[in-house]
């Protein structure tokens, strides 16, 4: 049987166009940060910095659900990293400064966590692909905008998408309907027209079943065959390389 056709093709990023690795429970990664702070007065040692940040970003979670009402917030690091350094040296409070500041810790959190960032092989063939058929296509991402736009433009994904959503932007993230149902809403785009392709089954399949679209998983994790038979979350497509999408339109 023929694979549906779709026009509007929404796509999850990590895990699904680009494969990578990091590690953020790394000592030394939390004792350059807090050389970091030392060098701008910010009083920190490795492992105080890394349970600081821990109940702070416990803290904004915590204040996201009861302020927006909802089950899956996203905090933005940047933010994050500004109160620290606020908690360190209360008297610097210039907010460009700060925000500067914010920016900047949080680039390099990711570069000195990142052991591994590059696109999937047949990522931008199949991307070009899509577009030469006249889809639409978005991303939609659990990703802090302070460092995922620039991953982004790393791996030269950018031209291909009519619009790019990413959670800290948006201070909820995948399942919560709203974030995907926002794309559907600010494009016009039919349901029965859409898919959200993704590697996760509880954030998008969950999202996808969620808001009354299609989704398509792509098994990068990969899920085993048991594990997708026991999941009640139940893609309409398994896949194990992007480059399936294609025969949909052969």
């Amino acid at each position: 049987m023929m694979n549906k056709v779709y026009k509007n093709y929404i796509f999850d990023f990590y895990g699904t166009l680009v494969d990578i690795l990091t590690d953020e429970k790394d000592p030394a990664l939390w004792d350059k940060l807090a050389q970091l702070y030392q060098a701008y007065g910010a009083d920190y040692k490795g492992e105080g910095l890394r349970k600081s940040y821990a109940k702070r970003v416990a803290l904004a979670r915590k204040e996201l659900i009861e302020l927006k009402g909802v089950a899956y917030p996203e905090v933005d690091l940047v933010h994050i990293f500004n109160q620290l350094y606020v908690d360190a040296r209360p008297q610097s409070s210039n907010s460009n400064q700060l925000d500067d500041w914010g920016n900047l810790i949080a680039m390099v959190f990711r570069v000195l966590s990142r052991k591994h960032l590059t696109a999937y092989p047949h990522t931008k063939e199949v991307l070009a692909f899509l577009k030469e058929q006249g889809c639409r296509l978005y991303l939609l991402s659990n990703a802090q905008v302070a460092f995922t736009n620039a991953e982004i433009d790393l791996m030269a994904l950018r031209p291909y998408f009519d619009a790019i959503y990413l959670s800290s932007d948006a201070g909820i993230c995948k399942p919560q309907p709203e974030f995907l149902k926002q794309v559907l809403d600010d494009h016009g785009l039919k349901p029965s027209e859409t898919v959200m392709v993704g590697n996760d089954l509880t954030t998008d399949i969950a999202v996808a079943e969620a808001v009354g679209i299609d989704g398509i998983l792509l098994n990068t994790f990969p899920y085993s065959r048991q594990e997708l038979e026991k999941s009640p979350l139940k893609p309409d497509r398994v896949i194990t390389d992007i480059e399936a999408l294609k025969p949909e339109f052969t």
